[in-house]
C-alpha cells in the first residue's frame, strides 16, 4: 500500500463519523505552517473545534493542534483535520525543516 492510499484510508475512516454529528458552518479552515526543527504548527479559528492528525513521510503519526514536534527533519507532513461544522474536513501539507 503506498503512502497516499494509506493517508486516504485514515482520512476516510475518521471523516464519516464526524460528519454525522456536525451542525453549522465553520468560519475558516485551520492553517498549517512549518515550525522549528522537526515541528509544525496547526492554528484553528477561535471558537471552533477541530481534531487534527499529522502523518509524516516516515509514517510518524501525531494528533493535536498547536505546535507539534517529533517529525523527521526534511519530511513532508500531511495534516487531516475534522470539525463538527461544514466543511467538516481540512487537509494540508508542509515540509518540515
Amino acid at each position: 500500500m503506498n503512502k497516499f492510499a494509506l493517508r486516504t484510508a485514515v482520512a476516510s475512516a475518521v471523516i464519516a463519523p464526524v460528519m454525522l454529528v456536525g451542525a453549522g458552518t465553520a468560519t475558516a479552515a485551520p492553517t498549517v505552517t512549518a515550525g522549528g526543527k522537526g515541528e509544525i504548527s496547526i492554528a484553528v479559528p477561535a471558537g471552533e473545534s477541530w481534531n487534527c492528525f499529522s502523518l509524516d513521510s516516515n509514517f510518524g503519526l501525531k494528533a493535536g493542534v498547536g505546535k507539534i514536534g517529533g517529525f523527521a527533519s526534511g519530511s513532508n507532513v500531511t495534516v487531516f483535520c475534522f470539525g463538527n461544522m461544514a466543511p467538516f474536513f481540512f487537509t494540508g501539507s508542509v515540509k518540515v525543516t
